[in-house]
């Protein structure tokens, strides 16, 4: 599964499989959907990764706000209080499980991957 408001893959792989219920996304680094990053600042790469997996959540019946399990990649874990804030920014409570590791990024500072919930059509949309 994918959508047009995300960046190409850079590889074989899929953007998000859904399995039942459950949407696993792939992880998102920090490019538009023309292929360009986002940046250099931090914050603009990580609100376009977010931007990512919410477009690809939208495509699937669902929301950030069904995200039950995040999984984030830094270059640095000098960057981790701007990570803090953003999740802040784009995540509501009750929070998802949530890990954050330093890893050798090639040439950008995010990339973070998710599992999150598709409620049925006809339920609330509230978790």
């Amino acid at each position: 599964m994918t959508s047009p408001a995300i960046g190409p893959a850079a590889g074989p792989y899929s953007p998000a499989v859904r399995v039942g219920d459950l949407l696993f996304v792939s992880g998102q680094g920090p490019f538009r959907p023309d292929g360009s990053q986002a940046g250099p600042a931090f914050r603009d790469q990580a609100e376009t990764v977010f931007d990512n997996i919410a477009a690809l959540a939208d495509a699937a019946g669902t929301s950030l706000a069904h995200a039950v399990r995040i999984g984030c990649y830094l270059s640095t874990l000098e960057h981790f209080a701007e990570w803090n804030a953003a999740c802040q920014r784009r995540l509501s409570a009750p929070h998802p499980a949530r890990t954050t590791v330093p890893v050798a990024l090639p040439g950008f500072d995010i990339e973070v991957d998710a599992v999150l919930w598709i409620p049925p059509a006809d339920e609330d949309a509230s978790r």
